[in-house]
């Protein structure tokens, strides 16, 4: 008997006393410098030859050596971090740092690093769990779902000084949760299908109840009185069970945006990095903003997000209340424009240039399905993926000549035609 506990030990929740005692520690704020700086991002490490999840990441972890260099769910994927930054510039470098002590030993193994939100052929057969406790534990609890876990996006952590600060930066950056997706978009495949979407991994996080965009809080008691009730429930037994797309980290004292894909380069970290900095920048100068801003309903929130991932950049975001509708690259490009003197003053204006590009030649899906388009085989998609990454900025003078052979595409009113529901995303509706 006290055996089998033992194994089942893993994967049983703890009690409904210890589950709230523990969420109530993790609701402590620790106080950030305001407005500092962190970026956590994932990479899928692969065969160079076959393109198959090569499971090397423990090894390469431990040999590292550094709490900046971590596993994740699938042993092909592995996770590195900056350290507290004050700018884009120091938080991009220690990126670039830990970068090269994970490429390092991949030549031995004959693998190839991807920077993208999912790895187009993707077989779950081939790949191999991280055995942790936590792990074990959310592996029973999705079950099938659990297989879809493989995805790989880019977090940013703001600094905040306190807890109502949080609050308002968390509103504040709620409206720009489909343009940071739109610039970040690197998931247009999955299992070998093109999804027609930009961003396909979204419908991941949004097949589980505690995922996609998160409620609107009028105060820290409000979140804590939520957070509170979702233990009791079992519905959560710690903070880090809230996959919201941009949340509260009491733990560091920071906002966590959560919503991007991770970008193919270290240009386009930066780029989408400092572009929130500069929003955080001019939002600190212009609290009001908020409070003469009329609240976005929810539906609208929703339809943004859905369209960023199903259009990227191309998207028609819904601009108001009363459904005025405006391109996304335009309301993008309208905010760049409007922040020209942070950008300046913060010395980013070479992170500027990249999001400009970006928005002028396309993000990371755009150039994956170029590729293919040409190509026709993902080993090509690939390829062009592992070049960027190692190359740390989009190859865009590489994709001319293929630019240059497609032709051009027919004009479509897509919002004409019914909206295509990916596995798993259906609860998102509820």
């Amino acid at each position: 008997m006290l055996l089998l506990k033992k194994i089942m030990k893993p994967f049983q929740r703890p009690q409904e006393e210890d589950i709230l005692a523990r969420i109530n520690r993790q609701l402590m704020f620790s106080r950030s410098e305001p407005l500092s700086l962190g970026i956590e991002c994932e990479f899928g490490i692969v065969d160079a030859a076959t393109c198959a999840p090569k499971p090397v990441a423990l090894g390469i972890v431990k040999q590292a050596n550094d709490p900046a260099i971590q596993h994740e769910l699938y042993q092909h994927m592995i996770e590195i971090t900056s350290d507290v930054a004050g700018n884009v510039k120091d938080a991009v470098a220690k990126l670039n740092d830990r970068l090269s002590v994970i490429m390092a030993p991949l030549p031995a193994h004959s693998a190839a690093l991807i920077a993208a939100g999912s790895l187009p052929l993707f077989n779950q057969s081939q790949a191999v769990p991280t055995e942790t406790e936590r792990y074990k534990l959310l592996r029973e609890t999705r079950q099938e779902l659990y297989r879809r876990f493989t995805t790989l996006g880019m977090h940013i952590h703001i600094g905040m000084s306190d807890t109502q600060s949080c609050i308002r930066y968390q509103n504040f950056f709620l409206r720009f949760l489909p343009h940071l997706l739109a610039l970040s978009a690197s998931s247009p495949f999955e299992e070998g299908r093109d999804t027609g979407f930009d961003s396909i991994r979204p419908a991941v996080t949004e097949s589980m109840p505690t995922g996609g965009p998160p409620y609107q809080f009028e105060s820290w008691q409000e979140y804590k009185d939520l957070c509170r009730s979702m233990a009791r429930s079992n519905s959560i037994s710690d903070l880090k069970d809230l996959w919201w797309d941009i949340r509260p980290c009491p733990r560091y004292g920071t906002l966590e945006l959560r919503i991007c894909d991770q970008p193919a380069t270290m240009a386009e970290v930066g780029a989408i990095a400092a572009f929130v900095h500069c929003l955080g920048h001019w939002f600190s100068e212009h609290q009001q903003w908020l409070d003469d801003m009329p609240r976005p309903a929810a539906w609208r929130m929703r339809e943004n997000k859905w369209r960023a991932m199903r259009y990227g950049l191309d998207a028609e975001i819904v601009a108001d209340n009363f459904g005025t509708v405006r391109p996304l690259r335009e309301d993008i490009a309208q905010w760049v424009e409007r922040l020209a003197p942070i950008y300046e003053r913060l010395g980013y204006e070479q992170y500027r240039d990249t999001l400009e590009a970006v928005l002028a030649n396309g993000n990371s899906a755009q150039r994956q399905k170029r590729v293919y388009a040409a190509e026709g085989n993902f080993e090509a998609v690939y390829r062009h993926i592992a070049m960027e990454t190692a190359a740390g900025h989009p190859l865009w003078e590489k994709l001319a000549p293929v630019m240059e052979e497609l032709p051009e595409p027919t004009p479509l009113n897509h919002y004409q035609y019914p909206h295509y529901l990916p596995q798993g995303y259906g609860l998102w509706l509820f």
